[in-house]
């Protein structure tokens, strides 16, 4: 379902950049779903900063950035957790640190968090992370270079693996798209893993930022392995079994509770 809700909103997307402003019978039509079923995904693209929901329709939002237009949607998957969990993430922070940040939202909504630590200097292969702490009065931000990836926004490859070579970061902040208990941090391709492995090895810290869905998902290329993963933040969706299971491994946990 959340596949079909995904490629709907993309056919919904390029029917307003066809004609930038279109009334929802004349989305129904094209799409060939109820008017509840369109109204359901203008909410979820207008709260992803895609679109503007207007008298009987939508525009397109022209001036949004590219990293809303790319992660927009993205970040509407876990939405509130990802938010509790780069507030939690960022009171491990303190001003006058350097901080190293991979890519990924979750990541992304940390460096958001972190614009009230300033000072601090920023190390990153994250474009969404230059985009958020690049303007902020304070802020010395460092960024890798190397192979820029647009569905990722980041950057990888040897370049930017050898760029964390000579760089040492108080705290670092990392996602995946595997925890494993008992072995480590995942990533779904090599290029990212490699990234994940360097950000780990120039940091004193390496704190783990993921939503309770990651944790216990297939992993296919290690990144970290769990020793060197000093604390796992993620959020309260956890099962019992699942806590219990994080509780009895060697980094600290930190669950951001619902308030």
């Amino acid at each position: 379902m959340a596949r079909d809700s995904a490629a709907r909103q993309e056919r919904l997307t390029a029917m307003l950049h066809e004609r930038g402003e279109l009334a929802v019978a004349d989305l129904c039509a094209g799409l060939g779903v109820s008017e509840a079923t369109v109204r359901r995904d203008l909410a979820t693209l207008e709260s992803a900063g895609v679109l503007a929901r207007t008298f009987g329709g939508a525009r397109l939002l022209a001036e949004s950035s590219l990293v809303e237009r790319t992660f927009g949607r993205k970040r509407q998957q876990m939405r509130r957790e990802k938010e509790r969990i780069a507030l939690a993430a960022a009171e491990i922070v303190q001003p006058g640190q350097t901080v190293a940040l991979d890519s990924g939202t979750t990541v992304w909504r940390v460096a958001a968090a972190l614009k009230g630590k300033a000072p601090l200097t920023v190390l990153t292969t994250a474009l969404a992370a230059v985009e958020e702490l690049g303007p902020v009065p304070g802020m010395r931000v460092f960024c890798t270079g190397g192979r820029f990836r647009p569905e990722n926004l980041d950057f990888v490859g040897p370049s930017a693996v050898a760029a964390f070579a000579g760089l040492r970061a108080d705290v670092a902040f990392v996602g995946a798209d595997s925890l494993l208990p008992g072995k480590g941090l995942y990533s779904a391709d090599q290029e990212s893993a490699a990234i994940l492995a360097a950000i780990g090895a120039c940091a004193a810290r390496v704190v783990a930022v993921v939503d309770h869905t990651k944790i216990g998902a297939a992993g296919m290329f290690l990144g970290l392995p769990q020793e060197r993963i000093d604390c796992v933040v993620t959020d309260a969706g956890l099962s019992e079994e699942t806590r219990a299971a994080l509780q009895d491994q060697p980094f600290r946990l930190v669950v951001a509770e619902t308030e």
